[in-house]
């Protein structure tokens, strides 16, 4: 079941205000929000007033809560269908049952994070070019609201109070503008991850970069196996246990083990990178 749709330009915050004392017993997303109400975090964070900017100033908001593990939020420019979408999310508040290494740390204690499943932003009236290059899964050029968002998830961490925000990068360019804020739960994959940005990033920039892992370009050992990325849970601390794990003196030696076990065996193939037509 879907929330009714409405125009966005068309609800006030007195609206917002008076559908609260009515959400008691709808449907309702993550549990504890009505769609006006999201609206109100959207609108707060500046996120209605950049896509205005952009253009997109006829927006459709709509929240499917019907499955009650995994959400969807979706947002539209004039007509809701996928040529015309510019936002869509799907999310989830998720159990974490740490492993027999993590819980020398955590204990017996489960973890709850706010779980990011997948997230499209796109600027469907945009082209690429030379400066915006197309990056891998991508249909149309990005919106550029990476920071509005963020406010949004961390809005949103807060108040449900979760642990953490989780992401679960698909595509290795999703790592990498994660990275300023997230780190892997896993710290070998952390390692991982670090070896190959820092291996690379300084000779392909970041489009390049993105590209060479997508195409299979990188290399590692001395039978040249192929590095194949695999998503894995990166994640922003909400809580400050999750901070001080992160901090810990057996994070930060495991990082860094995996790290230089990576940083030797990595190497380009570059004859495949001249192929690719970026």
């Amino acid at each position: 079941m879907k929330d009714k749709d409405f125009d966005i330009l068309e609800i006030t915050e007195k609206d917002i205000f008076n559908q609260l004392q009515y959400s008691e017993g709808s449907s309702l997303f993550l549990n504890k929000y009505t769609l006006k109400e999201m609206f109100l975090f959207i609108e707060k964070i500046g996120l209605v007033k950049k896509a205005n900017k952009l253009g997109f100033k006829e927006l459709k908001i709509d929240l499917e809560s019907s499955d009650v593990a995994l959400q969807r939020l979706t947002i539209y420019d004039k007509f809701k269908n996928k040529d015309h979408l510019i936002v869509d999310l799907l999310i989830k508040i998720e159990n974490f049952a740490p492993t027999d290494e993590m819980k020398s740390f955590f204990g017996e204690q489960r973890l709850k994070f706010l779980t990011i499943e997948w997230l499209t932003l796109q600027n469907p009236k945009a082209n690429f070019t030379e400066k915006r290059k197309k990056l891998p899964g991508q249909k149309h050029p990005g919106l550029g609201i990476k920071r509005e968002l963020y406010l949004l998830f961390r809005t949103l961490a807060r108040d449900l109070d979760v642990d953490g925000i989780q992401a679960k990068p698909q595509f290795f360019h999703n790592a990498m503008m994660y990275r300023e804020r997230f780190k892997f739960l896993h710290p070998e994959k952390e390692g991982e991850f670090r070896a190959v940005y820092e291996k690379f990033i300084e000779e392909l920039g970041f489009v390049n970069l993105a590209w060479a892992v997508y195409e299979n370009c990188i290399r590692y050992g001395l039978f040249s196996k192929t590095y194949m990325w695999k998503c894995d849970s990166q994640i922003f601390p909400i809580k400050r246990r999750i901070l001080e794990y992160f901090e810990s003196a057996n994070y930060k030696k495991k990082v860094n083990e995996a790290k230089k076990k990576w940083m030797k065996v990595l190497k380009l193939k570059k004859s495949c990178l001249a192929k690719i037509d970026i």
